[in-house]
């Protein structure tokens, strides 16, 4: 009996054994990663027959998770192109809500504008077509191209941004060879060369390492500094939380938040430096004051303070950034809140430890943890789509009033596309409103 389960397995996973596919959408087809075998459990013999049937199974198994992914990859498709024709009749209904008619008393008149206004919406189309279907791949250049890739109403006064840091996926290294004692009981000492190549695996895995754990920080203070200084533009955003489970770019207090502050600057400047004369004017009028919160540690910090610069600038830059900071003294303030795993775990312990007498209304739950965002967003990574929050943990300010969180996670990865599309599409869940005529809006091409 032993003999023939031993077998079995052996059979099993030649002919019938298939990979894990836990990671794979297809809970439509029942399948999970730790299925029954392919062959008869209550047999005590296998025939020829048997075999074949199990190899057959397996092949219609692989035809048919092929053709459910194909299927699942054009239903995204449609549902990504319905989405883009939305964004572009939103963006016809602003551009007619943004041409003014000018009335007279001449039917003439009249009938030029009804004429001209027709034919203005007829030759934008095709530009915005283009600028829907084929957005921008990087930060737009200037002020007025930012302008017209966002949504000019229905925007959320508050973002949350679930950034995700990918960890090496490198083979563990070996263990050092270490004396031991033989059947005999004498002290057998490793060779001078295995204990070499042992050491030198290990160096080589831990060079590596760091290499990766660097180039992911710059990733994550490039993508946080390009998120804040997007929304630094967009006037209705107040407050924005960044969620990144392991805290790589603020775990330790001193040198690693001058870091966040530093990548927010260096993001500002290099859009300043791509506005013309009139674009700065309105850019300097329209940026706000930036506070960094450490929701763990409960520091603040103002990006505007004149002891953090980059660490080297030159006399322009350094005059760049006065210029734009200057202005912006008593204007409207942009918190973004930084977030990370010790929030939920650490934060949460102190909450609990408090007496039993806790109400709902207890301001200790605002103090350790950051308010509901009114929209949540995660990026695609480059191994794969995100369907996690990195647990992610928010209250709402009031308990007696309860916010509904829409929470998206694109196909797009980190980029202004990303970011353009998930403004859209946040607009697009809610009911068309005109936009506010106090709001900055890009210049129009029609006179």
């Amino acid at each position: 009996m032993f003999k023939n389960r031993k077998e079995k397995v052996a059979l099993y996973e030649t002919i019938a054994g298939v990979q894990d596919i836990s990671t794979l959408p297809a809970t439509s087809l029942n399948i999970y990663s730790s299925y029954n075998h392919g062959l008869d459990s209550g047999k005590e013999n296998y025939t020829t027959y048997d075999i074949f049937v199990a190899h057959v199974l397996k092949i219609l198994l692989t035809y048919i998770i092929f053709v459910y992914m194909r299927l699942f990859d054009i239903h995204e498709w449609i549902l990504h192109s319905v989405e883009l024709f939305r964004i572009l009749r939103l963006d016809v209904k602003y551009l007619i809500y943004d041409y003014v008619k000018i009335s007279s008393s001449s039917y003439f008149q009249n009938l030029l504008t009804e004429i001209s206004f027709y034919w203005y919406i007829a030759t934008s189309i095709p530009g915005l077509f283009w600028r829907v279907f084929n957005p921008w791949s990087g930060s737009p250049i200037g002020l007025d191209q930012f302008l017209q890739h966002v949504p000019k109403s229905n925007i959320p006064t508050s973002l949350g941004l679930i950034l995700h840091y990918h960890p090496p996926l490198l083979k563990p290294p070996p263990d050092i060879p270490q004396p031991y004692l033989d059947s005999d009981r004498k002290i057998q000492v490793p060779q001078k060369k295995d204990v070499q190549y042992a050491i030198a695996i290990r160096s080589e895995y831990f060079a590596q390492h760091q290499a990766h754990v660097a180039s992911e920080r710059v990733r994550l203070l490039r993508e946080i500094g390009q998120f804040v200084t997007w929304c630094c533009l967009v006037p209705s955003i107040e407050t924005v939380t960044i969620v990144e489970k392991k805290a790589t770019c603020w775990e330790v207090e001193a040198d690693f938040i001058d870091s966040v502050k530093n990548a927010i600057l260096v993001e500002l400047v290099a859009l300043s430096n791509t506005c013309d004369p009139e674009e700065l004017t309105k850019l300097k009028g329209l940026l706000p004051q930036i506070v960094v919160v450490n929701k763990f540690t409960k520091a603040t910090y103002t990006v505007n303070e004149s002891e953090v610069q980059p660490h080297e600038v030159t006399t322009e830059l350094e005059d760049t950034l006065e210029n734009i900071i200057a202005v912006y003294q008593d204007q409207r303030t942009l918190t973004v809140i930084l977030c990370d795993s010790r929030v939920r775990i650490t934060n949460y312990k102190i909450v609990t430890s408090k007496s039993d007498d806790l109400k709902a209304d207890d301001p200790e739950f605002n103090i350790q943890f950051p308010p509901t965002p009114e929209y949540i967003i995660a990026p695609k990574s480059t191994r794969g789509f995100n369907h996690s929050l990195e647990g992610y943990v928010c209250v709402d300010e009031d308990p007696n009033k309860s916010n509904m969180a829409v929470v998206h996670f694109l196909h797009l990865k980190f980029g202004f596309p990303f970011f353009s599309r998930s403004l859209y599409h946040y607009a697009l869940e809610k009911p068309y409103a005109p936009p506010l005529k106090d709001e900055p809006q890009a210049n129009s091409t029609f006179c």
